[in-house]
This record gives C-alpha cells, sequence and structure tokens, in this order.
C-alpha cells in the first residue's frame, strides 16, 4: 500500500499512510468524511464500485467496506441496492406548522425534487376516503401513489386521494416529476389549511424495496387531510419517508401570562 496524492479530478482518493498506527479503514473513513465536509465530494455524487476503489485506494475491500460502513452509519453516504455508494445530500425537512409541497421542500435544500407514479386510477372511494372527503359512496375520487426523490434519491412514498369532481381531468402524466400542489394551485384549489398525523414505523418489504433501505428500517408515517379556504376537503393523503433522510421541525411557543 502506498501514500495517496489528493487528486481533484478523483476527490474520493484520499491519502493513506501505512506507516500510521491509525487502522487504515479509519484513513479511508477520515479521508472521505474530510472531501465531503469541505466540499469536495458534493450531495449525489457516485462513488467508484466497491472493487475498483479498493484498488485504487491500495486496500483490501473488507478494509474498504468497513470504511464505508462508518460513513454510512454517519449519515454522509446512502447505499442504492444495485446502483452504488453516494454521498448523501443534506437531509430533508419541513416545519410541522408550514403546508408546503414536498417539491417546496427538497428545492429549498438545493435538491432536485421528482415524483415516479407507481399507481393511478380512477375509482369509488373507500369508506375511510369518502368520510375524510366529505362524499358519498357513488362519487368518484383519484387515487395515487407515487414515489418522492431527491436528486434521485428515494426519499418517500406519497398516496393521495382527491374528489375527481373537484379536481376535473388528471392523468398519470400530470403528476409525473410534478408538484401536485402546484397543479392544484393552477386549478385554484390550492390548500388553505391541513391536519397531519405522524408515526413511526418499520419498513416493510415493498417499502423497503421502494425506498432502498433495509427491512424493518424506521419511517416516519403521515396522515393528512387538507381543506380550501371555503372549508371543503380537497385532499387525503399517506405518505412514509425515510427516517434516516426526512426531518420534521416543529416551533412550540409558551402560554402567554
Amino acid at each position: 500500500m502506498s501514500l495517496n496524492a489528493p487528486s481533484p479530478a478523483a476527490p474520493w482518493l484520499v491519502p493513506l499512510d501505512p506507516h500510521s498506527a491509525t487502522p487504515v479503514y479509519l484513513q479511508v473513513a477520515q479521508g472521505l468524511r474530510e472531501r465531503i465536509e469541505n466540499g469536495d465530494l458534493t450531495g449525489g455524487s457516485a462513488l467508484p464500485a466497491e472493487r475498483e476503489l479498493a484498488a485504487r485506494l491500495g486496500v483490501s475491500r473488507v478494509t474498504l467496506r468497513q470504511g464505508l460502513g462508518l460513513l454510512e452509519a454517519e449519515g454522509l453516504l446512502r447505499r442504492r441496492r444495485g446502483s452504488g455508494t453516494f454521498v448523501a445530500g443534506p437531509p430533508a425537512s419541513q416545519q410541522l406548522g408550514l403546508l408546503s409541497s414536498f417539491s417546496d421542500e427538497v428545492r429549498s435544500q438545493g435538491s432536485v425534487p421528482g415524483a415516479r407514479v407507481l399507481k393511478f386510477v380512477r375509482s369509488r372511494p373507500t369508506a375511510p376516503e369518502a368520510l375524510s372527503l366529505g362524499l358519498a359512496p357513488a362519487e368518484e375520487v383519484y387515487r395515487l401513489r407515487r414515489l418522492r426523490t431527491s436528486d434521485g434519491e428515494p426519499l418517500a412514498i406519497e398516496e393521495s386521494t382527491l374528489p375527481a369532481a373537484l379536481i376535473g381531468p388528471l392523468s398519470a402524466a400530470d403528476v409525473t416529476d410534478a408538484s401536485l400542489y402546484a397543479l392544484l394551485g393552477e386549478r385554484r384549489l390550492a390548500p388553505a389549511r391541513a391536519i397531519r398525523h405522524l408515526r413511526a414505523q418499520n419498513a416493510d418489504p415493498e417499502q423497503a424495496r421502494l425506498l432502498g433501505v433495509e427491512v424493518g428500517a424506521a419511517l416516519l408515517n403521515t396522515e393528512r387531510v387538507s381543506w380550501l379556504a371555503s372549508g371543503r376537503p380537497i385532499e387525503y393523503a399517506r405518505a412514509c419517508y425515510r427516517g434516516d433522510r426526512y426531518d420534521f421541525v416543529m416551533e412550540l411557543h409558551g402560554e402567554e401570562s
């Protein structure tokens, strides 16, 4: 193993000292950590495949995996099954008292939002949907399920149910890589208030596959009903967010004396 010189063209080529008392895997982790913190490795950038990176650094794949595992535990790297290892972007966050769209939240972090439609149907509402949206059983709803991403990284699975008669014509293409709230705003149907319930859950096999996490990983599950300024319900939504990539922020105030 030789001392590697930093390379602007290959910021992941970190210097390692074979004579140091610090274990090599810790040197790998520290070197990559510094490159991430100083901006040489930016959020969303990919590392070379493990075999190539280990060869370029002159370490074994076992040693490399130990170092990468430390950074993954710190939230600095993300491993996507079948895709590779990527530098994590900043965690998405949402202020609980602010009614905003997923797309706006992701853009506020300097990232690009995405939405892949997993299911899109027009049908009769289920009992909970009819109750939440104030609909008769014979009325119809649009029900869409989307995988939401930030710079291509899966962050959430969202399910929205909307009153079809109120929304008007809608297709899966309208909500692919698009903000649902922006679309509603264009139709003068922007939600004015909402109530959201949060709870913790563990990822089931399907959620784990879609979000690129391990089965049993921590998720944040939400259920939300949104209303127009007129008081008419406009959306009944459920979502599950990756617990390691999403923060909910709440501002609290004491009672005035």
